[in-house]
């Protein structure tokens, strides 16, 4: 019987000093704030290839194609994400970096160029560059995961150098005799833009260690671009050249938290897109002929993050 007089005096006072702190206008509960923000770096080392095939005035035939192999790039890259708690968010990221490996392959087939033709160049250091940034909602939440849907538009930069000119195949007249490194041959600028759809999932692995992956499809991509042959006269400098196409994007993080703000995280991703175009060689007299590019960007990362608010 004492016992059970002891339990309900305590509870009576449990009681009574939370309404009291409840009613207490000095005492300030903690309110969690609507948003919260990931800050992350990254460095990017990548690996690929672009390439095009150049047709004369109709894709029956074709004329030149030119393989860009063995790209080699290092990144720096900023990355945020900025959550509501309705399970509305902003994301994105940005990157600057430089091209430091790979070789050309040019090709010329016949009757357009006869004999067949094949040269080799290498890549000189050049620039890599790109940003996205989407915005999206969840479909799914719990406790600790959460499946997101979002779009977005991504931008990719490529800038190469073609340097030297080794002829490979029995052609005569092209490259022949060789030119060294010290005689840039070929500047290939690229900017391709596209709009992104995808969804993206988190889900803990164990204690403090998570998995982040996101796939999007690229159903519009837009090419703009511009070959500059440095020895050819004919071309006027240089010819741009533009399509329009598809791709897609694969991407996966695992982070480690440290703290509950600060973690550290290792993560791989693929790009690829493709165009159908045409390259413009008007300025030169001659009809624009039709031309079909590609290019996949793949390789691993490191990064740091540190989130703010809604600890």
């Amino acid at each position: 019987m004492r016992l059970k007089t002891i339990a309900a005096l305590a509870a009576a006072v449990l009681a009574a000093g939370a309404h009291a702190a409840a009613a207490n206008p000095f005492i300030v509960e903690p309110v969690k704030p609507a948003f919260s923000a990931t800050f992350a770096m990254r460095y990017w080392y990548a690996m690929g290839s672009t390439g095009k095939d150049l047709y004369g005035l109709t894709r029956d035939v074709l004329n030149s194609r030119l393989s860009y192999t063995g790209l080699q790039s290092h990144t720096a890259e900023a990355v945020f994400r900025v959550d509501h708690d309705s399970g509305l968010f902003w994301k994105g990221y940005g990157g600057l970096g430089v091209l430091t490996g790979g070789k050309l392959q040019d090709e010329d087939f016949p009757p357009d160029t006869t004999p067949y033709s094949s040269t080799d160049s290498s890549l000189q250091n050049q620039t890599i560059g790109y940003l996205s940034t989407d915005i999206g909602g969840a479909i799914l939440r719990g406790r600790d995961f959460r499946l997101d849907g979002f779009v977005g538009y991504h931008y990719l930069r490529l800038r190469t150098k073609a340097v030297g000119c080794t002829q490979m195949a029995t052609n005569p007249t092209i490259c022949s005799p060789s030119l060294p490194d010290s005689v840039a041959v070929l500047v290939q600028d690229n900017n391709w833009h596209s709009l992104r759809l995808g969804l993206a999932a988190d889900v803990p692995i164990v204690d403090r260690l998570r998995l982040n992956v996101e796939g999007a499809v690229l159903p519009y991509v837009w090419l703009k671009g511009s070959d500059d042959h440095l020895l050819v006269p004919d071309f006027n400098g240089a010819v741009p050249e533009h399509g329009h196409g598809w791709g897609y994007q694969l991407e996966a993080t695992l982070t480690y938290a440290l703290t509950d703000a600060w973690s550290v995280g290792v993560g791989g991703r693929y790009w690829h897109m493709e165009t159908r175009g045409e390259s413009d060689f008007s300025a030169s007299g001659t009809p624009p002929q039709p031309l079909d590019f590609k290019v996949d960007v793949y390789g691993v990362y490191l990064q740091g993050s540190y989130r703010f608010g809604g600890l």
